[in-house]
């Protein structure tokens, strides 16, 4: 009889700031997009990262990361809100492009630069819940369960406002796709 031996491969366990570099472009756009301002949207971010470095120990699943960075991020835009009664989230789509630009030439031009004005200004109509969940699941691909953990909210809201979202983009966008004969 043959004795079949698996041999594991040996891996260093990733630190913090390995894991976390994975996801700061991402933390980054959604924190631009809270803030609709470069300078605070650093500052969301750095709050963030340095929430999730105090309470790593406490990730059981590293596989779970990215909604928990995003759950803290959101959890500290929304007491930085109501202290300090912010203006609403302002949203705009990424493209894959800014996922590759180095953070020091990520800028609010760039970002203007990316969009049409027609497009921004759909985006910017959209109540704050709308744009958090479409920027969630569009362009972060996160699944319902995951952003309704992220947002602490039920999943059937997070269908209704992607729905509700989503609508509200389509009727504002049908012009601006007629004129740039995206639709016949």
């Amino acid at each position: 009889m043959q004795v079949i031996t698996l041999q594991q491969k040996h891996k260093e366990p990733e630190t913090f700031e390995q894991l976390l570099s994975q996801h700061l472009d991402s933390l980054y756009g959604l924190a631009f997009r809270l803030t609709q301002n470069q300078e605070k949207a650093r500052e969301l971010l750095q709050e963030s990262c340095l929430t999730a470095f105090e309470k790593f120990s406490q990730l059981r699943e590293i596989n779970k990361m990215k909604p928990w960075l995003f759950q803290i991020l959101h959890r500290k835009y929304l007491n930085a809100y109501r202290r300090k009664k912010e203006p609403p989230i302002v949203d705009i789509e990424l493209d894959e492009e800014l996922l590759t630009i180095p953070n020091d030439e990520l800028s609010a031009d760039h970002f203007e630069q990316l969009f049409g004005d027609e497009v921004q200004t759909a985006f910017d109509f959209l109540p704050a819940e709308f744009r958090e969940v479409i920027f969630m699941a569009d362009i972060e691909e996160f699944s319902h369960r995951e952003i309704a953990g992220i947002l602490e909210i039920p999943i059937g809201t997070v269908a209704s406002r992607l729905y509700r979202g989503h609508s509200l983009l389509a009727d504002k966008l049908k012009e601006y796709a007629s004129k740039h004969r995206y639709l016949k």
